[in-house]
């Protein structure tokens, strides 16, 4: 394939907010979009300006923070889709950055062009789901405390205060702000008003 110049339509690939690479046989980064340096260079994974020509499966190796093994049996799948033994391959990639991480879906398929009828290569697409990774974490933890609620909770046969999976003794009201989102305002019900102050309990016999 000749020399390829970055994707610069700009009614198309440059508003994705995912970046878009086109890798021959080899990994050599044919092509790009341009969001492709930008957001690379926020993740630390490369320095160089020079993307045309660079090798695409050492920059996953690069990626800082990543499991080795793991994207080593990436680049292997990004492979086999190149020999034609998978038709596409979808899998997330974890990248560390300023002690937290980031999360891409990578996904990748086979690219032919008419232009070059002997050209064989991938079109890999990095979606940012990092937000979605932080949004799953909240609803499991929302859930884990949902559960806590609905399990066996150890309370107090005199006090009544509950047990916590941290072996603390805690009031009603600290335990249920502590494990759910509601809030406690008091008031007293009439029974308790009968009892502790029977001199206002004609006032609830009043329609």
């Amino acid at each position: 394939m000749s020399e390829a110049e970055p994707f610069f339509i700009k009614t198309s690939s440059e508003d994705f907010k995912s970046t878009i690479v086109i890798i021959d046989a080899y990994g050599t980064i044919c092509s790009y979009n341009h969001p492709l340096p930008e957001k690379m260079s926020r993740y630390e994974c490369i320095t160089s300006t020079n993307w045309l020509g660079s090798n695409y499966f050492n920059l996953m190796a690069s990626f800082p923070g990543a499991c080795p093994h793991s994207m080593n049996n990436i680049i292997n799948q990004l492979k086999e889709v190149l020999n034609n033994n998978m038709a596409g391959y979808v899998c997330e990639v974890r990248i560390l950055r300023d002690n937290s991480y980031i999360w891409l879906r990578l996904e990748a398929s086979l690219y032919e062009t008419s232009l070059q009828s002997d050209f064989k290569g991938l079109i890999v697409t990095h979606i940012d789901i990092t937000h979605l990774k932080h949004l799953e974490h909240h609803l499991k933890d929302a859930s884990s405390q949902i559960r806590t609620l609905r399990g066996m909770l150890p309370i107090c046969a005199v006090c009544k205060r509950i047990r916590d999976e941290e072996d603390e003794w805690n009031t009603v009201e600290s335990f249920v702000e502590k494990h759910t989102h509601a809030e406690f305002t008091h008031d007293i019900c009439p029974e308790c008003i009968r009892k502790l102050y029977p001199q206002y309990a004609r006032i609830l016999d009043y329609p």
